[in-house]
C-alpha cells in the first residue's frame, strides 16, 4: 500500500548531481608498503585496486564545496536559490562546530537553512528523503544535499586492513520542485537495530566513559570481525526487505528498475545484495574498484557516473540503498528527471 506521504515528496526530483575525489592515488603497492599485506593479497580481499585520499591540505568542508559546487553547475542553479542545506558526514572538520556552517559560507548559500545530519554510511538516503520533504511542502524551493567523508584521517595501518578499503570523497544533489504531472522520488524503507551497535565504529571523542571496550584512546575504525561476520547476512536481509517494501510501495517489480545501487562498500558484498535480489550486475555500476569505499560520499559519485555512460536516463527508475554502523538503513526508489520537468 502506498503510504500517503509519498504522494507530496512525488513531486521532488534530482535536478543535478556533482562529487570531488581528491587527486592522490593510493595504489595497492602502497598499502603494502603503509600495512605490510601484500598488494596481491589487498586485491584479493577488497577487490580494490586503488583509492583516494586528501592531501594534507584538505578537510571534509574543502571537498564538500568542490561537490557542492559540481553539482549547482549541473543543476544550473544559482547558490542564492538553495533554501536547504544539508552536509551528511561522519568526518566533519572539528569536533565542534559542524561543518556545515563553513560550507554554507563558502558556497554563497546565504538564502539557505543548514542541516548537519551523520547516519554513517547510510547518511545519502536519510539526506535525500529529510531535503525532499522540506521542498515537497514548499518550505523551500530548492535544497543541496552534500555528503561525504574522509577516513584517511582515521587509519591504524598496523591493526586492520581498513586503509585498503576506505577512499574519501564527497558528493552531491540539488533538488527541486517538478512541474504537475511529473514524478520525481516514488517510495522510502527505513528501519535501525542497535543491538550490535559496537561491532564497528570510531569509539572515541565522545561522552561515553570508560569506554575500554569500544577502542578508548584508539582515535580509529575498530570493527570486531566475530560480529561482523555474524552482521554480513544480516545486511544483506536489510537491503533486501527494503529494495522489497520499496517496490511494493511504489506498485512496482523489479522488472521495472533500470538501476540499483546497493550499499557500495566491499564489492563482494555488492554482488551479495543484489544477487539475493535476482538483480542483473548490468543495473549496477561499481566505483569502489577506483576510488575506495568514502562512506557518505559514494552513493551520489555511482549516479553521476551511471548517468555518464547512459546506464542512468530521463525517466529510469532507480533503487538506493544504505546501510551505517549502529545500524541503520534505508532504501530510497525514485525516477530520474529531465531538466525540462523542474517547475524553476
Amino acid at each position: 500500500m502506498r503510504r500517503k506521504h509519498m504522494k507530496q515528496i512525488e513531486s521532488v526530483g534530482i535536478q543535478g548531481v556533482g562529487y570531488y575525489v581528491p587527486d592522490q592515488v593510493i595504489t595497492n603497492e602502497d598499502v603494502e608498503r603503509l600495512t605490510s599485506v601484500p598488494a596481491e593479497k589487498v586485491k584479493l580481499i577488497l577487490s580494490v585496486d586503488e583509492r583516494r585520499w586528501v592531501n594534507d591540505d584538505e578537510a571534509l568542508s574543502d571537498i564538500a564545496v568542490k561537490a557542492g559546487e559540481a553539482a549547482l553547475k549541473d543543476a544550473g542553479v544559482s547558490p542564492e536559490e538553495i533554501g536547504l542545506l544539508i552536509l551528511g558526514t561522519g568526518s566533519s572538520d572539528f569536533y565542534c562546530p559542524p561543518s556545515g556552517c563553513q560550507v554554507q559560507h563558502r558556497l554563497g548559500l546565504k538564502n539557505a537553512m543548514l542541516l548537519n545530519i551523520n547516519q554513517a554510511c547510510a547518511t545519502p538516503i536519510f539526506c535525500l528523503s529529510t531535503a525532499a520533504r522540506f521542498v515537497a511542502d514548499g518550505t523551500y524551493k530548492k535544497a543541496l544535499v552534500i555528503c561525504g567523508d574522509i577516513s584517511s584521517r582515521f587509519l591504524n595501518f598496523s591493526e586492520n586492513l581498513l586503509a585498503g578499503a576506505l577512499g574519501d570523497a564527497a558528493s552531491a544533489v540539488v533538488l527541486g520542485k517538478l512541474k504537475d504531472g511529473y514524478k520525481g522520488f516514488l517510495s522510502e524503507h527505513f528501519d535501525a537495530d542497535g543491538e550490535h551497535f559496537d561491532a564497528s565504529g570510531l569509539f572515541a571523542f565522545g561522552s561515553r566513559i570508560p569506554r575500554e571496550e569500544f577502542g578508548e584512546g584508539k582515535p580509529y575504525p575498530i570493527v570486531k570481525n566475530e560480529k561482523m561476520n555474524f552482521l554480513i547476512p544480516e545486511i544483506i536481509n536489510w537491503f533486501r526487505g527494503s529494495f522489497d517494501i520499496c517496490l511494493e510501495r511504489a506498485g512496482l517489480t523489479k522488472d521495472d528498475l533500470d538501476f540499483v545501487a546497493p550499499h557500495p562498500a566491499a564489492i563482494p558484498q555488492i554482488y551479495m545484495q543484489l544477487d539475493s535480489a535476482g538483480i542483473s550486475y548490468d543495473k549496477n555500476l561499481i566505483v569502489t574498484d577506483k576510488i575506495g569505499h568514502s562512506g557518505g560520499g559514494s552513493m551520489f559519485i555511482i549516479l553521476h557516473e551511471a548517468r555518464e555512460v547512459g546506464m542512468i536516463k530521463p525517466g529510469s527508475k532507480i533503487f538506493c540503498f544504505g546501510n551505517g554502523a549502529g545500524f541503520n538503513w534505508g532504501g530510497i526508489l525514485f525516477r530520474w528527471c529531465d531538466s525540462s520537468e523542474f517547475a524553476n
